[in-house]
């Protein structure tokens, strides 16, 4: 008996966020490419509700991707269909991405750069490590404590052993 997919499978390294400013208006350009059981298959971003994720960090935009079946049916083969959306916003610096049957992501926003016409470069507030790559949302967490626990390590072991807070 075949596996059929029966949902668009989002290719988590072709997601991309990237910033545009332009007259003191800044939107944030998602895209992506999801495989699909045909091409007539639909990827449409929609929005998470903050209370259901317990709250949002600031600087990060919570988003969702849902697919959708095609009104009259085809023949299944497996085809990459793209998604994109506009969206405007100010003070997003990261974009956390939650799919249908995957674990959700978070994409740091890179800012275009006027100088390289179409290029971009991470902005300041990326975390080191991850520019322009999706990292899943229990990694970000994870990163998030441990860089609180060494600063916490820093600041109380570091007048008793110079040598130890350096290596922290």
């Amino acid at each position: 008996m075949a596996h059929t997919i029966d949902h668009a499978h989002v290719l988590v390294d072709d997601l991309a966020a990237v910033a545009v400013t332009s007259g003191g208006i800044r939107v944030i350009h998602l895209s992506g490419v999801a495989t699909c059981p045909s091409e007539l298959w639909r990827v449409d971003v929609v929005a998470v509700g903050r209370a259901l994720l317990g709250g949002a960090q600031a600087g990060r935009l919570t988003i969702g991707l849902r697919s959708a079946p095609p009104h009259r049916r085809g023949r299944f083969r497996a085809v990459r269909v793209p998604f994109e959306a506009i969206i405007e916003d100010q003070g997003t610096h990261e974009v956390e991405v939650h799919l249908e049957c995957q674990p959700a992501v978070v994409l740091p926003v890179l800012e275009a750069d006027d100088s390289f016409g179409a290029g971009a470069r991470a902005t300041a507030r990326r975390r080191a490590g991850i520019a322009g790559r999706a990292m899943p949302v229990g990694a970000s967490a994870m990163t998030d404590a441990a860089r609180g626990a060494l600063s916490v390590l820093r600041d109380r072991f570091g007048g008793f052993a110079p040598g130890l807070a350096a290596a922290v």
